[in-house]
């Protein structure tokens, strides 16, 4: 539950989220759920077009806001 209270202050910045498997997905937190996170990230990195990732909260290790 905090997890939820604590990110939902960050909406817009740039995070890095990082994977219990050691995946890191960074780019903007777009919104946040109880059990998810949205992070908008680029699809193909220096040609544009973005990219909407929903992530299970159960899977995340820890979530660094740059």
């Amino acid at each position: 539950m905090s997890f939820y209270f604590k990110l939902l202050s960050y909406q817009g910045r740039n995070v890095e989220v990082v994977l219990s498997n050691g995946e890191v997905i960074s780019g903007v937190l777009i919104s946040v759920g109880f059990s998810y996170v949205v992070v908008q990230t680029l699809s193909v990195p220096g040609y544009g077009g973005t990219e909407d990732i929903l992530i299970r909260s159960r899977v995340i290790n820890y979530v660094r806001v740059l």
